[in-house]
């Protein structure tokens, strides 16, 4: 990304001081050194953005880019999830687990659109894209 802000959340150490080496030479990136578990530990950085990117390697992902969009995502806004199928039960067939992930985050608003296998470069790894619609509030 040239232009806009990139928020990056990163939790490991050494990775962490990579990104932030990074953001030195990228003035619009912004490194968050926090786990994206938590997104309230860093709410105060991020405003609303219009596309979040989760690539986390835990058997919760979807847990946790549909937390971190319920903050920042705005409303018909756009995600990506990278979803590591033996990261989140390596006793079925990944096409098994995308499934299930991609139920949890319609579930949680986050509407798949499409999805595509990372074969051959990548074995039982696939991307899920779609779009964000919020929960209607009760007034």
């Amino acid at each position: 990304v040239q232009t806009g802000l990139v928020y990056a959340v990163e939790f490991s150490h050494r990775s962490g001081r990579d990104l932030i080496n990074m953001a030195k030479t990228r003035p619009n990136i912004i490194p968050i050194i926090e786990d994206a578990r938590h997104p309230l530990k860093y709410r105060m950085m991020v405003g609303m953005v219009d596309c979040v990117f989760a690539d986390v390697a835990q058997p919760d992902q979807a847990r946790i880019i549909a937390l971190n969009s319920h903050y920042f995502l705005k409303n018909g806004g756009h995600y990506v999830i990278s979803i590591k199928a033996n990261c989140i039960d390596s006793t079925v067939a990944a096409e098994v687990v995308f499934g299930k992930e991609r139920q949890k985050l319609a579930e949680e608003g986050l509407k798949p659109q499409e999805q595509l296998t990372l074969e051959p470069y990548e074995r039982d790894h696939a991307v899920v894209v779609g779009t964000y619609r919020a929960a209607a509030t009760k007034a």
